[in-house]
């Protein structure tokens, strides 16, 4: 036996004990008696008078050496919101406090029992993490220095069925709330929870419910993935998100969330964030208003607050030009409500020669001027849509064979052939129909409405206030067709519109789907296969035979002509506070569900009332005129309810029907 390897005493027996006990794997011969040792990666024992030196650099002096390495570790590995993050040094010199990162940012700071060499273990548990990606490191520090973990953690988040905490107002009102909070945020990387949703939790005007393709936003990084949604498209800085088919309705306190992440290019918050509502590129006429020193309710108004120039607002003579159009764009005045009266029609209507226009009863009249200022569609449009259908606005000589409802206008008399008691009254609505518009309007037709209430007519005569609301109802049925129109992604209506050669493109457009059906129109494929052609052509009536049952364009086009050509004969009533109250009556049909409430109807009548009587002394003190007034009283009123005339139409119904229609091609 070599002289290296002499009998070991007590003292070299307990240092070779401790040597293994601490895991030294330096052989025996490697322990040296009394031997000066300047390398600090040597520890020394001592036992009575004898000194042993471990010559092994695992062997780590606790008070020079920074913290020896560590281990980071998880205990769950199916998505779970609740998991373990854990820190374990098996042995070496430890650490006096511990921090945990998350994506980047300090999440746990915590001091440790140092007892170094020993083992040493920490851990942090999470509850109810929100879904999404996780990146853990970590830190070992004490008075030496900082040791950073040599592993890395990453736990991703699917299965938290939680909403995430997304701030939100008390109510969204013609459009949903959207935008963003951060989720998590590094240098490098992001995940943003980004939102669409309904708050409101009651009825709120144009709240109840909202009907979405998604929604956009802009934002200077890259976009990498999207959850929660059916798609998701980046162009430059533009970034649009689309919901899922069946989640595209948001009905009361409802919120849709993605989860966004992406490459950071800039430190930039996200901007212009919108909502994509089931509508399309439409647009609506905007009209005057009153002076700008009309306030409501004001204590000292005066005719000025109602009228901004005298002679403009009592000028007889009216240049009426439409242009053809389906809306309104284009008023032969801003205050008055020009109905042309043709007395000689120059073509056949119905297969009447010589048919008279004429307005039947004043409420007609205001019914259709309400209409025209909430929904923007041409008067004279509506007056012959009510001849072609139901002889509503037009007399026929007696030699035309017509003999009902004989009266007399300028000494001669006249047949007026309508069906008075027709269910589906002056404009002839049907039941389907109303039906379809109550469910996507409403805001305006409660959940008690019924067709008989709103559409027919109680009795027809001159005196029957229920032609307002008759009216009313038929130029949401026409606006609904209309909406529905330029709400199919795949039509694109507003480019046809926008390059079409034919004038009346948008009238006959529009007046073949309310007259055959707009699954009719869309079969014939003009928004398609035929696109190019549609555009092109100066007489889309003719070249693609749309003319409808009976030529229900013609009649009307020829109608508008007349209308339009008319430069004397200009329809006008006297209209008593008693004709505004049953007015009054007639509108609060539209406005059903208590917005504004009775207390507030009853302060915008008072409010008319005093315009009324300002506007009344023109004329006497007992009256207005229709003609020269009725608009001006209309916007009073208009100050008083809420203020977007044209809520977009949503509801399940809506959405089904669009998408169907999307998918012919």
């Amino acid at each position: 036996m070599s002289k290296n390897f002499k009998t070991l005493k007590k003292a070299n027996a307990l240092a070779l004990s401790t040597a293994i006990l601490l895991g030294v794997s330096t052989p025996v011969f490697a322990l040296e008696k009394n031997k000066e040792e300047k390398n600090f990666n040597k520890i020394q024992l001592e036992s009575n008078s004898n000194s042993y030196v471990l010559n092994n650099s695992k062997v780590i002096d606790p008070q020079t050496s920074a913290p020896s390495d560590f281990q980071l570790s998880k205990d769950n590995w199916d998505g779970s919101p609740n998991y373990t993050i854990s820190m374990d040094m098996w042995y070496g010199t430890n650490g006096d406090a511990w921090k945990l990162y998350e994506n980047g940012k300090l999440v746990h700071e915590v001091k440790l029992v140092n007892n170094s060499p020993n083992v040493q273990h920490a851990e942090v548990k999470f509850t109810s993490k929100s879904n999404g990606t996780y990146t853990y490191t970590a830190e070992l520090i004490n008075a030496t220095g900082v040791t950073r973990s040599k592993n890395t953690i990453v736990h991703e988040v699917t299965k938290n069925d939680s909403p995430i905490d997304v701030p939100l107002p008390e109510s969204a009102s013609g459009y949903p709330t959207v935008g963003y909070t951060v989720l998590n945020e590094d240098d490098t990387n992001f995940e943003w929870a980004v939102f669409v949703s309904n708050p409101n939790k009651n009825y709120i005007w144009q709240g109840s419910s909202f009907s979405l393709w998604g929604m956009s936003f802009e934002t200077d990084n890259e976009i990498t993935s999207v959850s929660n949604a059916d798609s998701f498209k980046q162009n430059d800085k533009n970034v649009i998100i689309n919901v899922k088919q069946d989640e595209r309705l948001l009905p009361y306190n409802t919120t849709r969330i993605f989860v966004v992440k992406g490459k950071k290019h800039s430190s930039k918050a996200p901007t212009n964030f919108k909502s994509n509502l089931i509508r399309g590129d439409i647009s609506y006429p905007t009209f005057a208003s009153l002076p700008s020193s009309f306030t409501k309710n004001k204590p000292d108004l005066d005719e000025k607050d109602l009228i901004a120039n005298k002679v403009d607002y009592y000028n007889p003579k009216a240049k009426v030009n439409t242009g053809n159009k389906l809306m309104y764009n284009n008023p032969a005045s801003d205050t008055q409500l020009i109905i042309p009266m043709p007395k000689k029609m120059p073509v056949p209507i119905n297969g009447v020669n010589g048919l008279r226009i004429w307005m039947p009863s004043k409420y007609l009249a205001m019914g259709i001027g309400t209409g025209t200022e909430y929904f923007g569609l041409n008067p004279n449009f509506m007056v012959g849509l009510s001849i072609k259908e139901n002889f509503t606005c037009g007399l026929a000589p007696l030699e035309s064979g017509y003999t009902e409802n004989i009266v007399t206008v300028d000494g001669q008399k006249w047949s007026w052939p309508i069906q008075k008691k027709h269910p589906d009254g002056p404009f002839q609505q049907e039941k389907g129909n109303f039906n379809e518009i109550k469910k996507q309007y409403p805001d305006y037709l409660p959940d008690s409405a019924e067709h008989e209430n709103y559409v027919t007519l109680k009795t027809g005569e001159p005196d029957d206030p229920s032609y307002v609301h008759a009216a009313m109802s038929s130029y949401m049925s026409l606006t609904m067709t209309r909406e529905f129109l330029y709400a199919i992604p795949n039509n694109d209506f507003s480019g046809v519109l926008k390059e079409a050669k034919d004038p009346w493109a948008e009238f006959v457009l529009v007046d073949n789907a309310y007259n055959r059906g707009v699954y009719g129109l869309l079969q014939k494929k003009l928004f398609t296969e035929h696109r190019d052609k549609l555009i092109n052509s100066s007489d889309i009536n003719k070249e693609f035979n749309l003319s409808g049952f009976a030529n229900h364009i013609e009649n009307i086009q020829n109608v508008i002509k007349a209308m339009d050509s008319e430069t004397e004969s200009f329809y006008d009533a006297n209209i008593i506070w008693d004709d505004m109250e049953n007015y009054f009556k007639e509108l609060r049909l539209y406005y059903g569900r208590n917005v504004p409430n009775d207390a507030d109807w009853n302060i915008m009548k008072a409010d008319v009332k005093k315009s009324y009587d300002i506007l009344s002394k023109h004329w006497g003190g007992d009256h207005i005129s229709l003609r020269y007034d009725f608009l001006t009283l209309l916007r009073v009123c208009e100050k008083h309810l809420p203020e977007n005339k044209q809520p977009a139409p949503s509801g399940p119904s809506w959405i089904e029907q669009v998408n169907s229609a999307n998918n012919i091609h």
